[in-house]
């Protein structure tokens, strides 16, 4: 079971920096390729066992002023919220909170909010037309997830297909690194 300090993991009001910025030596080599990879992590997950998503909340919300910046929203702009845990072979790995303002629910992306408990990451990376943001990483309070041994490392991007996009953070729990390696010999 993962204990998590629902206010302050609700924020994710963070200082975040691109990765060119982050000194690589202050992150666990097998951490960082999860932490730089462009691919999905759905499908990188999704190869070494078995994923489910636990859906912690997936309603209409207020994003963080640092979210509404990062998307360009206007001030009181409404936003789904989605927050999950991804779980490989039940242990979770993976917390994730992702931004999706009203006006990118459009074309296909309408189907975001009747997603449940399927991962967000596996749905996004089935279309061509897809851009990424650079990813951003920050290394977030050990008060956030009190049952880590350590601060959380996480990172965010924003996809943009429809409107401002969608911003999905993604905290790393130490018990990703005890996985295989999904990018080969590190």
């Amino acid at each position: 079971m993962t204990v998590m300090n629902s206010a302050a993991a609700q924020q994710f009001d963070y200082r975040w920096a691109p990765v060119h910025r982050i000194s690589k030596t202050k992150i666990p080599s097998v951490l960082w390729y999860w932490l730089t990879t462009p691919a999905s992590l759905t499908a990188k997950l999704q190869c070494l066992g078995e994923l489910t998503v636990e859906v912690i909340e997936d309603t209409w919300g207020e994003p963080t002023s640092r979210e509404k910046k990062r998307l360009n929203l206007r001030p009181r702009e409404a936003a789904r919220i989605r927050t999950v845990l991804l779980r490989v072979d039940g242990k979770a790995v993976i917390y994730a909170r992702s931004v999706i303002p009203a006006r990118s629910l459009r074309g296909h992306w309408r189907q975001v909010k009747h997603l449940n408990n399927k991962p967000l990451g596996g749905y996004l990376f089935q279309h061509r037309s897809l851009r990424r943001s650079g990813i951003e990483i920050t290394q977030l309070p050990k008060r956030m997830f009190p049952d880590q041994p350590t601060a959380v490392w996480a990172r965010r991007s924003v996809f943009h297909q429809y409107g401002p996009g969608i911003l999905v953070n993604e905290a790393f729990f130490e018990s990703i690194q005890q996985l295989k390696s999904p990018f080969g010999s590190i």
